[in-house]
């Protein structure tokens, strides 16, 4: 799966991440913290990999390397290894959880994210990944760059956010580009995702509204990875989260999605990728505005580098020391709410999130998130 999503039964939940573009100057628009280099082409060995090189920066304080595209069905992209300037082996897909650094396997693109840990914060200097590809045909080629923030960091911060209706005015007559900051569903679900943001050191900044300029009837409801990453690709270049919002989302496992991510974490301030956005369902928006609020607070702190503290197995967790871990006490397979409060089911990132119950964030969260590229310090 290339993508973390919550399901209607919230049973359903895995990670994931993004395409590839770089803006026309080399630097991302609206925001003169952030610069985006195009890394060039590279191509994979018979075995599938291919050391990607990239420098960051005096004064660096995220960087974000992402390759691709290389397509969906079988195919799949990981880190094999990161080596830092220092020299250090920072990650190694052999022990994925050994080090504060953490990387999905991807279909499409990859991209990589630092930092994702206050324990493992990004230097200034030469990194270097190597990339592991399982495609349908080896030696492969694919594009990378590379995303750098540099500059001042603040526990205050602003994120500004646009969002995207595709076909939904159907179901609630206020969503649409027009008639949305005056809707009351639309004004609760805006209020509910800053009160929960609050807690990461964040205020909602421009919150723009803007009807589907592509095929409506083909994005409606999104059926499946490739049509999800498709829609993402829809989205602009800028300092900003864009929120598509769909009717339905169809994963075609019988389970409707409430929610799914570019990430994490997403590609930060570059457009026309298929990691550059999330999608959100907007079913029972009406009934449920506060549900919709936690999805995309949920979702969107996916793109900004943020994982669950704990993955639904058990088996997996962030990298992050305030957020408890919860293990499989019944040995069933998987870690539930019920078994794990008090032991990471009450925060936002929680892979089965609920209302009323996952409420908060922790301070190790908000340190990863002000280092995000679409953040801005106030």
């Amino acid at each position: 799966m290339n993508s973390t999503h919550l399901a209607t039964s919230f049973a359903l939940a895995s990670f994931g991440l993004g395409l590839l573009t770089a803006c026309p100057e080399d630097e991302a628009k609206g925001a003169d913290n952030v610069s985006v280099e195009d890394l060039g082409s590279f191509t994979t060995d018979t075995g599938g990999e291919v050391d990607i090189p990239w420098t960051t920066p005096d004064g660096v304080v995220s960087t974000e390397v992402f390759c691709g595209p290389y397509g969906y069905g079988d195919n799949l992209a990981t880190a094999a290894k990161i080596t830092s300037p220092g020299g250090s082996e920072i990650y190694n897909w052999e022990d994925p959880y050994g080090t504060a650094m953490r990387v999905g396997t991807l279909d499409d693109m990859l991209p990589v994210l630092l930092s994702v840990s206050p324990d493992l914060a990004v230097e200034e200097g030469d990194y270097t990944m190597r990339l592991l590809m399982a495609v349908s045909n080896l030696p492969a080629t694919v594009s990378c760059s590379v995303v750098n923030r540099i500059g001042d960091v603040s526990g205050s911060n602003t994120v500004d956010v646009n969002v995207v209706f595709v076909g939904v005015d159907g179901i609630v007559a206020g969503m649409t580009g027009a008639a949305a900051e005056s809707d009351d569903t639309m004004k609760a679900i805006v209020a509910g995702l800053g009160d929960l943001w609050s807690d990461l050191g964040i205020e909602l900044g421009e919150v723009s509204y803007e009807d589907f300029g592509g095929d409506v009837d083909k994005y409606t409801v999104v059926d499946g990875d490739e049509e999800f990453g498709n829609l993402l690709r829809e989205a602009g270049d800028g300092v900003h989260l864009t929120f598509f919002m769909v009717q339905d989302i169809d994963l075609g496992d019988g389970a409707s999605v409430l929610g799914l991510s570019g990430g994490p974490p997403g590609v930060a301030t570059v457009g026309g990728t298929s990691k550059s956005g999330v999608v959100i369902n907007v079913a029972n928006a009406a009934s449920n505005p506060d549900e919709v609020a936690l999805i995309m607070a949920h979702e969107g702190g996916h793109f900004m580098g943020l994982f669950h503290p704990t993955e639904k197995s058990g088996a997996g967790h962030d990298p992050l020391g305030d957020t408890p871990e919860c293990t499989d006490g019944n040995s069933d397979g998987t870690v539930s709410t019920s078994e794990c409060s008090g032991k990471g089911a009450e925060n936002v990132m929680w892979w089965a999130a609920k209302t009323g119950t996952s409420v908060e964030f922790s301070g190790d969260q908000a340190w990863v998130v002000a280092r995000n590229p679409v953040v801005l310090p106030k």
